[in-house]
């Protein structure tokens, strides 16, 4: 079994990605920038085995952070077999223009910068141990095929990360590590009702329809992703969760058979 590096792992899907690994044996290091919340996820992962779980601060836009994040997890474990670049911020719905400058910042540091750095850190101590595999998470309108109103700065970033991710596999092509992207679709999360909360009543029953849909939770995603990267030997491939066929599929689920999914009861929505 091996361990694998997840960073901003203490919610959403970098908790649920740790949390797969270990139960599956491998060891999994978490990190994120709140020290309590390192603390009590570690203890948390830890004790459902079999795997272990070590937990570490980290500030992705600091890159001497990240490298000590890299010894962390080779200090407690031996080697690093998987780095997984998650943290990051999501969407924030704005127009450029309008989109403000402390969330702009945060955006490009976090999403761009910090995947640059986590990049380097992990493809540096892949290269010296001779083996390693990297996946970077993409998001919203990477392609550029579908522009989704009012999250063009991160889409943007998302955008970076996706040539980035290429760059890297061409410059390490003749190397024995694996490089590639984690496409997870539209998950439920922590961050994720944040930016739903900032929409009127009348906008959400608007596009909730649409949400049940697209969206799955966490806990249905992560299994199978993980397993996905687990067996992967192929560098550039992305593994992507919704695909054209499965959206289409759901869509025609639920307006030609009727069959509607209620993702949101739960929350009370």
């Amino acid at each position: 079994m091996g361990t694998v590096v997840i960073t901003g792992s203490t919610k959403g899907i970098g908790r649920g990605l740790a949390e797969e690994f270990i139960k599956r044996g491998h060891n999994a290091v978490i990190s994120s920038r709140n020290p309590a919340d390192v603390e009590k996820v570690s203890r948390a992962l830890a004790a459902i085995g079999p795997g272990k779980c070590s937990g570490i601060t980290c500030d992705i836009t600091d890159k001497s952070q990240l490298q000590t994040l890299w010894a962390h997890a080779v200090n407690e474990f031996g080697q690093v077999d998987f780095w997984v670049n998650n943290a990051g911020m999501a969407s924030s719905r704005h127009a450029i223009h309008e989109l403000p400058e402390d969330i702009t910042r945060t955006l490009i540091n976090g999403n761009m910068l910090g995947t640059t750095f986590g990049s380097q850190v992990a493809m540096t101590g892949f290269r010296e141990q001779g083996h390693g595999a990297l996946y970077n998470i993409l998001g919203g309108s990477f392609d550029g095929k579908r522009l989704v109103p009012n999250m063009g700065v991160y889409s943007s970033t998302k955008a970076g990360i996706h040539l980035l991710t290429r760059y890297l596999v061409e410059e390490n092509k003749n190397q024995t590590i694996v490089i590639g992207m984690i496409s997870p679709g539209m998950l439920i999360t922590e961050n994720w009702f944040d930016e739903q909360k900032k929409l009127s009543d009348r906008e959400w029953q608007k596009i909730k329809p649409l949400l049940n849909v697209l969206c799955d939770y966490v806990e249905t995603v992560t299994p199978w992703l993980t397993d996905e990267i687990i067996a992967n030997t192929e560098s550039g491939k992305r593994i992507a969760w919704m695909s054209t066929g499965k959206m289409m599929k759901r869509f025609f689920a639920a307006k030609v058979l009727g069959r509607k999914r209620d993702l949101f009861s739960r929350f009370g929505l």
